[in-house]
C-alpha cells in the first residue's frame, strides 16, 4: 500500500495569488518494495468548459453535439523517481520527502467552479506502473487573481444610477410612466463589503406595486473552442432582498443593504473561454396580469477593496518581480530543508495598513444543487486525462476559498431603510435572460 500526502509550506488551506511562490512537500508512505517505471510530480493550472446542446440524449450517445475549450496556464512537472526513459526503478519502503517550490504566472485567473467549466490549479504525483494502470495523487488549491480597485478605472469610485420607465394600456387610455432608479455608491465593491443599493420608485400608474426585489447577480459566460465554438451562460443569485411595494400614483425610496458574499474577482480579460461579471438588479412586481419593471447595473467586484483616500501613485501587484520570475513555469525541487518564501508582499494589501487582512470562505455560488447539476452533465463527458484525478481515478470535488473583507460602511447619506425580507440566495437560475448582460 502506498500512501501519499501533500502539503503546502505555512499554508495548511492552500490559498495563493497570482504570482507568488508555491511551496510544499511531498511525502511518500510504502510498506514494501514498490517498482515503477517513474513518479512524477507535477502542478498544472487550467480552465476548461464543456456542455452538450438540449437535444442530446444520453441513451444515444450519436444525437446531439459536445462543446469543449481547454486553456492551459501551467504545466510543469518534475521526477521524484526516474526518469522519461527509465523503464524500472524501486521503491524501497518507508518514508520519503520531497520538497518543492513553483512560480505562479501572474495572469493567473482565479478558481472557479460553475456548472458549466472550471479554472482549477492542482498538485498531482503520478505513479507510472509497468502493466497497471496509473497511480494518482491529487490535491487541488486556490488561486485568486489580484484584481485592486485602486489601480482600475478611476469611475469606480463615482457614484452611478440608471433608470427606466414603462406605462400600461394603449393609447389614448396609456397611464403614466412606471419609473425605478438604480442608484449605487461607487462602482467597484469586495466580498464582506455592503453594497447600499437606492431604489426610487415613481409610480405615476394606475397600477400598484406590490413588491421591490433587489438582487446581486453573477453571470458567467463559457466559450467552446473549434470545431464547434458555441457560447453558453449561467445566472446565479448571490443575494436577494425584497421590500415593500408602492400604490398607485405615488413615490418611494427604498435603501436595500446587500453584503457581497464571498465569490471570484470580476474576469473578462485573463480567461479566453469563461467570463465572470456581476450586476445589480432591482424589479418591481406589479398587481394583476401587467408585465414587471425591471432594471439593472453592472459592478465590479476586485480582490483588493478601494481606500478612503485616492491613491497617488497606485502600486501594481507583481511590479516589481524580476521579468524572469513573472514567466517561470518550471517546478524546482529543494534538497535542503530550506523553506522558500513567496516574492513578493505575502498579501496584495499589505502595503497599506489601512486594509485589515480577509478571511477567506467557501464561493456562495457553489450550492449542493449546482454541484449535483455539473456533476450530471460531466458525467456525459469522456474524461480528459487533464482533468484532475485521486488515485482511484475519480474526479476530485473541490470548493475554491475567497478573500472577505470586514469592511465598515463609508456611505453614511444612505439611511433610508426599506422593511427587507431575506431570501436565501446562491441558487442556479435556469430562466436566463440573454440580453440582459454583455
Amino acid at each position: 500500500m502506498v500512501v501519499c500526502e501533500i502539503e503546502f509550506s505555512n499554508n495548511p488551506r492552500g490559498i495563493f495569488y497570482a504570482g507568488q511562490l508555491i511551496s510544499g512537500q511531498v511525502v511518500i508512505k510504502t510498506e514494501k518494495v514498490k517498482p515503477v517505471k517513474a513518479v512524477v510530480l507535477q502542478i498544472k493550472g487550467f480552465a476548461e468548459t464543456h456542455w452538450r446542446d438540449p437535444e442530446f440524449d444520453s441513451e444515444d450517445q450519436s444525437n446531439g453535439e459536445s462543446f469543449k475549450g481547454h486553456v492551459d496556464y501551467m504545466a510543469t512537472k518534475a521526477y521524484l523517481h526516474g526518469s522519461s526513459s527509465s523503464i524500472e526503478v524501486i521503491i524501497e519502503p518507508g518514508t520519503s520527502t520531497y520538497r518543492f517550490a513553483c512560480q505562479l504566472p501572474i495572469t493567473c485567473p482565479s478558481s472557479f467552479e460553475g456548472t458549466h467549466g472550471r479554472v482549477r490549479y492542482l498538485v498531482n504525483v503520478r505513479f507510472l506502473r509497468p502493466w497497471k494502470f496509473d497511480q494518482n495523487f491529487g490535491r487541488c488549491f486556490t488561486v485568486l487573481k489580484v484584481m485592486d480597485l485602486n489601480t482600475e478605472s478611476l469611475m469606480l469610485r463615482v457614484p452611478t444610477q440608471v433608470e427606466s420607465q414603462r406605462t400600461y394600456c394603449c393609447f389614448p387610455c396609456r397611464s403614466d410612466p412606471l419609473s425605478i432608479r438604480l442608484s449605487l455608491p461607487q462602482g467597484g465593491f469586495v466580498p464582506g463589503q455592503t453594497v447600499p443599493v437606492g431604489v426610487m420608485v415613481s409610480n405615476g400608474s394606475g397600477v400598484a406595486v406590490e413588491d421591490i426585489t433587489v438582487t446581486l447577480a453573477m453571470v458567467v459566460i463559457y466559450y467552446s473552442q473549434p470545431p464547434t465554438a458555441d457560447t453558453n451562460k449561467d445566472r446565479f443569485v448571490m443575494v436577494q432582498k425584497t421590500g415593500e411595494g408602492a400604490p398607485a400614483k405615488s413615490r418611494k425610496q427604498f435603501t436595500f443593504d446587500i453584503r457581497v458574499p464571498p465569490t471570484p474577482p470580476t474576469c473578462f480579460n485573463l480567461c479566453s473561454i469563461i467570463q465572470i461579471g456581476y450586476q445589480v438588479e432591482a424589479e418591481a412586481r406589479v398587481k394583476g396580469c401587467h408585465a414587471n419593471q425591471s432594471v439593472h447595473m453592472p459592478v465590479t467586484i476586485g480582490s483588493v477593496p478601494l481606500t478612503k483616500q485616492l491613491q497617488k501613485e497606485a502600486r501594481i501587484w507583481g511590479e516589481d518581480m524580476a521579468p524572469q520570475q513573472l514567466n517561470a513555469k518550471a517546478l524546482v525541487l529543494i534538497e535542503n530543508e530550506e523553506v522558500m518564501e513567496p516574492v513578493g508582499p505575502l498579501n496584495p494589501w499589505a502595503a497599506d495598513t489601512s486594509i485589515a487582512p480577509p478571511h477567506y470562505a467557501e464561493a456562495k455560488h457553489i450550492s449542493p444543487e449546482t454541484q449535483k447539476s455539473s456533476k450530471a452533465k460531466n458525467k456525459s463527458i469522456k474524461k480528459s486525462i487533464r482533468e484532475s484525478k485521486d488515485k482511484q481515478g475519480q474526479e476530485i470535488n473541490f470548493t475554491p476559498l475567497y478573500a472577505v473583507f470586514d469592511l465598515e460602511n463609508q456611505t453614511d447619506e444612505w439611511i433610508l431603510r426599506s422593511n427587507e425580507v431575506k431570501t436565501e440566495g446562491g441558487y442556479v437560475n435556469e430562466d436566463v435572460d440573454r440580453s440582459t448582460w454583455l
